[in-house]
């Protein structure tokens, strides 16, 4: 029989397999620099569901903005300018251009998104790291999502069931020198 009853939360880096939704956001930001140890997939799952609903609601002012602009008409200069970016192949111009014409909100909404895209990265990888761990596999497969398509075989990885070998990269365990 499944009881009803709130789950005694572990600390950071032990596997929480009856975390919540609502216990997956402040138990992310407390494991912000929690590389050791392992997390369950509920803890991963939730906080993913938690990530695309913050990152859905940061970007509205960057629709909202992106719905309503109204590029301007480029001067001659601007016009040559973005000619010569686009014949040496440089896009920072192009970027520039375009990123100093989108409307306030625009603008207001992609630094939203880029801080808290900054503000989650670091506790991402930590926690990325311990459900990597928690399916007995090396933190270092994390580094799946700087090649192309990585991401997809990465996601599979965070997917997998729990390992029980993967006590290993527990905290108390790895600080043993019988290991």
């Amino acid at each position: 029989m499944h009881s009803t009853a709130p789950a005694t939360q572990p600390p950071v880096g032990v596997p929480w397999h009856q975390a919540t939704f609502v216990a997956a956001f402040p138990r992310f930001w407390r494991g912000y620099t929690t590389f050791r140890g392992r997390a369950a997939r509920p803890e991963f799952w939730w906080w993913t569901l938690w990530w695309f609903i913050i990152t859905q609601v940061a970007q509205i002012p960057w629709i909202i903005g992106l719905v309503t602009w109204r590029p301007p008409a480029p001067s001659a200069s601007d016009i040559a300018v973005l000619d010569d970016a686009f014949q040496s192949y440089n896009p920072f111009p192009v970027w520039g251009f375009l990123l100093s014409s989108l409307p306030p909100i625009a603008a207001i909404g992609l630094a939203l998104y880029a801080a808290v895209t900054l503000a989650a990265a670091l506790p991402w990888i930590a926690l990325a790291l311990r459900r990597l761990h928690d399916s007995n596999r090396s933190g270092w497969w994390v580094l799946l999502f700087l090649v192309p398509f990585g991401n997809v075989v990465l996601i599979v990885l965070l997917a997998m069931p729990s390992d029980e070998r993967g006590t290993r990269f527990d905290p108390q365990r790895s600080v043993r020198a019988d290991d």
